[in-house]
């Protein structure tokens, strides 16, 4: 999605059984592929693969769905906060919710010259 994983996170980051996240999340600005909203263009982006296939696929943030019944695709990029829960669902059957408080968000360039 125009971006290197390199680019979105460390190479700590990692997925429990449980769905937590840990490792290093980069800001990116200007993720121009991400999103057309350009509220949507800058944040945190969580890359990753699924390994369950299916037909059709239904996103939930933070308990609501975002997207619903959508084509299959094992490759995903959620924008993330340290507080959201994603979960997806392949085919009406959850398969993973994750969350990221064990994760580290880096600070991005405004805040940091903020100081």
């Amino acid at each position: 999605m125009g971006k290197q994983v390199s680019d979105l996170v460390g190479d700590d980051l990692a997925v429990k059984d449980d769905g937590s996240v840990t490792g290093t999340f980069h800001y990116v600005s200007d993720y121009t592929e991400f999103s057309s909203i350009s509220e949507e263009q800058s944040g945190y982006y969580f890359p990753f693969h699924l390994t369950k296939t299916g037909s059709t696929m239904t996103f939930k943030k933070n308990d609501s769905i975002t997207k619903e019944n959508i084509p299959f695709d094992a490759d995903i990029v959620f924008r993330v906060t340290k507080n959201d829960t994603f979960e997806v669902l392949v085919d009406d059957a959850s398969v993973v919710r994750f969350t990221f408080t064990d994760a580290t968000f880096e600070p991005h360039a405004k805040a940091k010259a903020k100081k």
